[in-house]
């Protein structure tokens, strides 16, 4: 079994509230860009940037109030590189699914984590950043909060920002504590200080920047990767800033820009941020499995589907077409894989329909071969250590580490 730092769960959530993102002269939920209310997505005359302004240093707003961060700085390179002028569309966490699915914007440029449950509603690109999620503690509770399992205890108040990924992992991962989502992200550390809480969760990027010699910091317990989401028809905008992403890792200036706002730790050559975009996007893959598993389970459908397999394998060969061999190779290893998830999944109720679940798994697809096409060349051992850090190890993984470094 994979033993993943945390499980997404996958429920698509098909009746959405249409929330008004904050601070926005028009409804950036139900008032779609000019492309998606044209129907056209291949170009836009305007980029529509969804940011939620309140996670450094990926993004955030000054006191004159100019956009700053990692995903900031991104987004104006990108936007300059193609002549298009920005529009920045502030965006609460909580109502980041909503706008995924009505086309509020065109790209998400916000620290947004890679997570199953959003590649379902949406599409992301190649990841960009390594981080984990983090406990931050009062050093006098040092002793006392010393393991992550003493915080997972009935009376231990934890603080974490609402409706983002944080908040989930740390649901998951503390479920008898009592949780307090603050919503607003500074007000977390806040919490903390002034003991209305005993825990503040972050991540490495975001950490360092609340730590002092008043708080300290028990070790990650996850492991994420950061990307940009876009709505599921920006498809012809996602290749374009995958293959963006890809000559500013190939020249250095994004892994510049990266060390600047989080640090040297942060710091990836180009063959490293490629295998970590493959690791990224084989977990999202794997994490939609215990939803394909329940949906096959409503259709009276078995978990092994040979035809399906083989369509797949297909697919793959025509969207690798310099090496086609090595994706089939990569893609037989995923599928031995997801049929393991599918057989070891708990129960779901109201899972999406197998097709809505197939539809999302080709979005990954698409990009996961055009990072296969794309690929750097790497040792066995590079392979190994960078997908058994995010999947766990496995005699899969050793297949597949094995197929990818040839």
């Amino acid at each position: 079994m994979r033993a993943p730092p945390y499980r997404s769960r996958t429920i698509l959530v098909l009746a959405f509230v249409c929330a008004a993102c904050t601070a926005r002269p028009r409804d950036a939920v139900t008032s779609a860009p000019p492309a998606a209310a044209s129907g056209a997505s291949a170009a836009v005359s305007v980029l529509h940037i969804a940011t939620s302004s309140d996670y450094a240093p990926f993004s955030s707003v000054d006191a004159q109030g100019a956009h700053r961060g990692l995903d900031i700085e991104i987004a104006q390179r990108f936007a300059g590189d193609q002549g298009l002028p920005i529009d920045w569309v502030p965006i609460a966490w909580a109502n980041l699914d909503a706008a995924t699915v009505h086309g509020g914007f065109d790209v998400a440029m916000s620290g947004v984590t890679l997570r199953a449950d959003r590649a379902i509603i949406g599409r992301y690109s190649r990841s960009m950043a390594t981080t984990g999620a983090v406990a931050i503690v009062r050093a006098a509770d040092a002793s006392r909060f010393a393991r992550l399992e003493s915080l997972d205890q009935p009376g231990v108040r934890i603080a974490v920002n609402s409706g983002g990924h944080l908040e989930r992992v740390t649901r998951e991962r503390f479920p008898r504590a009592t949780i307090l989502p603050q919503s607003r992200n500074a007000a977390v550390p806040l919490t903390l200080r002034d003991g209305r809480a005993d825990v503040a969760i972050s991540d490495t990027a975001e950490a360092h920047m609340w730590l002092n010699a008043d708080l300290v910091k028990l070790p990650p317990f996850t492991v994420d990767h950061k990307g940009y989401l876009l709505p599921i028809d920006r498809g012809p905008l996602a290749t374009q800033l995958d293959t963006w992403l890809r000559a500013r890792e190939a020249d250095g200036w994004l892994n510049a820009a990266r060390v600047r706002w989080l640090g040297p730790e942060a710091s990836m050559d180009a063959a490293t941020a490629a295998r970590e975009a493959v690791a990224a996007l084989v977990r999202l893959r794997l994490d939609i499995m215990p939803s394909v598993a329940a949906a096959k389970h409503a259709a009276g459908l078995p978990i092994e589907d040979r035809a399906q397999e083989a369509r797949v394998l297909e697919r793959v060969r025509a969207q690798v077409p310099n090496d086609p061999n090595r994706a089939a190779a990569a893609y037989a290893v995923l599928i031995e894989m997801a049929k393991r998830e599918q057989r070891a999944a708990a129960p779901e109720d109201k899972p999406p329909t197998l097709e809505t679940l197939r539809a999302a798994l080709g979005r990954i697809d698409e990009t996961l071969c055009a990072e296969i096409q794309a690929l750097p060349q790497s040792s066995n051992a590079d392979w190994r250590a960078t997908l058994s850090r995010t999947l766990g190890a496995s005699p899969l993984v050793d297949q597949l580490s094995q197929v990818l470094a040839k």
